[in-house]
């Protein structure tokens, strides 16, 4: 059995759409995103037709997204390290809806040994005779 069950990409936000996520414990339950154009804007888990519905209403965020994804992950440790991961990818500045960066229950953080960066040659390229 893979991670996720079923999933929509980048669906337009409309009723029509957000009745179509499916409902139920197995498939009902995941991980959402929600896209200013295509820009995420926020990330969040748990039922997700109810929680998208909600996302409409909401003062805060209602009017900052158009399209959204949906992930149905039955798995709910699964689904916490999912969202965790996603806010850790988004930058600190798409994550003001989100008011949270995303801990990752148990894990240890290991810390670099060194910072130095090695210097990386960049090749120009050459251009194409038309």
């Amino acid at each position: 059995m893979g991670l996720v069950k079923e999933y929509g990409e980048m669906w337009a936000r409309n009723d029509e759409n957000i009745k179509s996520i499916p409902k139920g414990e197995e498939v009902g339950q995941g991980v959402y995103v929600l896209y200013d154009g295509s820009m995420p804007v926020y990330i969040g888990k748990g039922n997700m037709r109810r929680r998208i519905r909600g996302a409409r209403r909401n003062k805060r965020r209602g009017q900052f997204w158009d399209y959204f994804s949906w992930y149905a992950i039955p798995n709910a440790d699964l689904r916490h390290d999912i969202e965790a991961f996603l806010l850790r990818r988004l930058p600190w500045y798409l994550r003001g809806l989100n008011r949270q960066g995303g801990k990752l229950k148990g894990a240890r953080k290991v810390k670099e040994r060194n910072q130095e960066t090695e210097h990386i040659s960049r090749k120009k390229h050459k251009s194409t005779p038309k």
